[in-house]
């Protein structure tokens, strides 16, 4: 049975175990403020070494700061999660926050469950007054393109704090209102 739940502190622990494996055919990448696709072969298998530690400090953070977390269990097991900072990012005239993770295992994808908790991110959102959230997004094609279904839209100047961290990411933003 899944249960969507609020994330505590120890089930940040638990992130690393969501299985974000990806065969990716297409990647995009901003060239005179327009996405560009492009072809691009590889197989994502698990986390990049490392990365699902970072994540985990970066978020163990994210939330002792007041961060919003909320994830969706198979019984005991994690299966998706999506966070927003509680920093507030000021944008292209907008108030925003940045949803910092979300990501679905590979068994519970098409299901819905990504655009379940995305429109779960964007009520917080909402409950807590930005008019946008901030959405660095990696460059996969299913990655941009479904972020580009749930309204997200390019930013016309990246967060230079943030594209320094993703240069290689797509900057989109979604208005709240």
């Amino acid at each position: 049975m899944l249960i969507e739940r609020a994330l505590t502190e120890s089930d940040l622990s638990l992130l690393a175990l969501i299985d974000r494996s990806e065969r990716v055919e297409a990647c995009y990448r901003v060239e005179n403020g327009e996405l560009i696709l492009y072809p691009a072969h590889f197989d994502m298998r698990g986390w990049p070494e490392g990365e699902a530690e970072e994540n985990a400090r970066v978020l163990e953070k994210c939330w002792r700061s007041g961060g919003w977390l909320h994830g969706l269990f198979d019984g005991e097991t994690l299966v998706a999660a999506v966070v927003v900072d509680n920093r507030v990012i000021h944008n292209q005239g907008l108030s925003m926050r940045q949803m910092k993770f979300l990501h679905i295992s590979r068994a519970y994808r098409g299901q819905g469950w990504g655009g379940r908790l995305f429109a779960r991110a964007c009520e917080y959102g909402r409950k807590v007054g930005v008019q946008a959230l901030y959405v660095s997004a990696t460059e996969s094609r299913n990655t941009v393109e479904f972020y580009q279904r749930q309204g997200c839209r390019l930013l016309e100047q990246p967060d230079p704090g943030l594209f320094a961290l993703e240069p290689h990411d797509i900057h989109f933003y979604c208005r709240l209102d």
